[in-house]
């Protein structure tokens, strides 16, 4: 054998062992946490715990999307019969974003009117006062049987979920006014994170690459960024349920980084009737970050999928 052809053979062999090394680091409880050999122990818990409460955000947003193996609930929650107001049914009276809002203050927050109002609290001052324990307690159906989910999650979840309403909500109030008008934030520095962050292969130059809606209702990024701010948050800090979208939260992001997203974020077209000269580079994206792909192995749970 020539020495170049060993050489090439070594190489091989050591990449293939490095990256089976690598991936067996990766194959933890969310598949989104990075090399974890690189972190000391107080490193590779603090990172743990910033994948643990993006996966509850993600609980939060859509917890049928986030797990792997919960059956979806076809019919009402039980407490749906206690308010008249939201038409909506089955499964999306379990989202907990439904009836404690994006911004998690309920009838207190953005959700205090329109088609979502529901009259229930939101959990932001709930989250301020109660222990960890006492927040999985009450999705454990502690406080009121009703609200009782361990038919729907496992463990991990309802711990997950606890933990994220402890350590991961923020007071968005600091961020977006009343009438969803964000409270400062620079542009300039958003459009770079759009660029450096949400554009290749996901969102394209103009933010329509993944259509959230459809042919008719269109929905992207400066739909969202514009309509309900509070969703934006929540999804950039945790990502989308169900696809491979990072989470801030894990990657660290500031308080001021979203909001200087949001901010750029609403100068994006809203419908395709404002895309104009983008036209095509501004639809370029990735099929698999669609809405609706949660074909099994395709990203249906938290993180990208291993397989």
């Amino acid at each position: 054998m020539k020495r170049g052809a060993i050489i090439l053979v070594i190489f091989v062999l050591l990449a293939t062992a490095a990256w089976s090394q690598m991936r067996g680091g990766m194959m933890g409880r969310s598949g989104q946490q990075p090399y974890p050999q690189l972190y000391s122990e107080e490193e590779s818990r603090r990172l743990d715990e910033l994948i643990r409460i993006a996966r509850g955000g993600q609980l939060y947003d859509d917890w049928w999307k986030t797990t792997v193996d919960t059956a979806k609930p076809l019919e009402n929650h039980p407490l749906w019969k206690e308010q008249t107001a939201n038409k909506r049914s089955g499964y999306d009276t379990y989202r907990c974003k439904e009836c404690h809002g994006w911004d998690y203050r309920g009838k207190e927050g953005a959700y205090g009117k329109g088609s979502h109002y529901t009259g229930f609290k939101g959990v932001y001052e709930a989250s301020e006062k109660m222990s960890i324990e006492e927040l999985e307690g009450v999705n454990r159906g502690h406080t009121r049987k009703e609200h009782n989910f361990e038919k729907q999650i496992g463990n991990e979840e309802i711990a997950d979920l606890a933990l994220f309403m402890k350590k991961g909500l923020i007071d968005t109030r600091r961020l977006v006014g009343d009438e969803g008008v964000p409270i400062g934030g620079n542009p300039r520095t958003g459009d770079y994170l759009f660029r450096r962050n949400c554009t290749h292969m996901c969102h394209g130059s103009a933010g329509t690459g993944i259509n959230f809606g459809d042919d008719e209702n269109p929905e992207f990024v400066g739909t969202i960024a514009y309509e309900n701010p509070w969703e934006f948050i929540h999804k950039v800090r945790n990502g989308q349920p169900g696809t491979r979208m990072p989470a801030a939260i894990i990657n660290d992001w500031s308080e001021k980084d979203i909001l200087d997203l949001l901010s750029f974020s609403r100068t994006l077209p809203r419908d395709t009737s404002e895309i104009g000269w983008w036209g095509r580079t501004g639809g370029m994206g990735h099929r698999g970050m669609m809405h609706g792909d949660y074909r099994p192995g395709s990203g249906r749970g938290f993180g990208p999928s291993l397989e």
